[in-house]
């Protein structure tokens, strides 16, 4: 083993040879664009989770709400509003919904 690490170390190349030369940079390198021209995230998608008693003369306020906080989207827990609906409650914001009846367990 010792005779072959001599050998690599003794080891020369030609003057000729385009080994005395600088190695180029690796190619991983050319095909990255620049920190600053990466793509990035373009929009901020907040979620928020709000647990109300009742929704019933709310909704205005819940507007308000994610407007303030910009939320995107919104889950609200026991509303008490039974039936599978959507509707809008204003500033462009709709808001759907489904609800079992009172005393109905889930599945």
């Amino acid at each position: 083993m010792e005779g072959s690490l001599r050998k690599r170390v003794k080891a020369r190349t030609s003057p000729g040879s385009d080994l005395q030369k600088a190695r180029p940079p690796p190619l991983f390198k050319k095909r990255r664009l620049p920190r600053d021209e990466r793509p990035r995230l373009k929009t901020l998608v907040r979620v928020g989770s709000l647990n109300i008693g009742t929704l019933t003369g709310k909704t205005r306020e819940v507007a308000d709400f994610m407007k303030q906080r910009r939320i995107r989207v919104l889950c609200l827990q026991e509303t008490r509003w039974k039936g599978c609906k959507a509707k809008e409650i204003g500033d462009g914001i709709k808001l759907f919904y489904h609800g079992l009846a009172t005393g109905m367990s889930r599945p």
